[in-house]
């Protein structure tokens, strides 16, 4: 799942947490690789997977994060710190946001991928307005930093496709809000790209 610009926003739906670790390891890896630095917003879980993504392709996370190469923030963690009464707060993001990516890039000598589920988190708990937020807030980082993102998107919510396939039970308004915020989310991003 290699970027095709710095500063690339893309997104993948994940049906599982292997998916979304594999998703992520690859994205953050082909940085990582190329001199750059990674960084995962994600669940503990999500992490040691991601770790353990690493270290079956010969990558030593722990050297990777002691060299700054490699940083891990707890996303939902990072959430507790960002949502005021459950909206994004952008000044608190950025507070805690600038500071890693800064790091990370060595002050733009570097380039920078961050693969994220804060949104994710927030869709699944259809929060889908707060994770629009937090969708946009990840752009104007993107734009200032010139950084890659990845947001991984794992189960399904309210608002995943999965609830308005064939067989599943639809009320009168359930399939056109879930498709608009679903082409909402897609739009958000420069590009889809397919789980692994």
């Amino acid at each position: 799942m290699p970027g095709r610009s710095p500063d690339e926003h893309v997104v993948t739906f994940c049906r599982t947490d292997a998916n979304m670790a594999d998703a992520a390891a690859e994205y953050l890896l082909g940085v990582i690789r190329r001199g750059g630095a990674g960084i995962a917003v994600v669940t503990p879980g999500h992490a040691r997977q991601i770790d353990q993504r690493f270290a079956d392709a010969h990558l030593d996370p722990a050297v990777a994060r002691a060299s700054g190469r490699y940083s891990l923030i707890d996303a939902s963690a990072a959430m507790g710190q960002v949502l005021t009464r459950g909206w994004p707060d952008p000044a608190a993001f950025w507070r805690i946001m600038s500071p890693v990516i800064r790091r990370a890039g060595e002050g733009g000598q570097r380039p920078v991928r961050v693969c994220g589920e804060m949104v994710s988190l927030l869709w699944q708990a259809d929060e889908f307005g707060a994770a629009m937020d937090v969708e946009a807030l990840w752009n104007e980082l993107a734009r200032q930093y010139r950084i890659g993102l990845l947001c991984a998107y794992l189960g399904a919510g309210s608002h995943s496709l999965g609830d308005t396939g064939p067989g599943a039970a639809i009320t009168e308004n359930a399939v056109p809000d879930a498709a608009d915020e679903l082409a909402l989310l897609i739009a958000a991003h420069t590009r889809v790209a397919a789980a692994p």
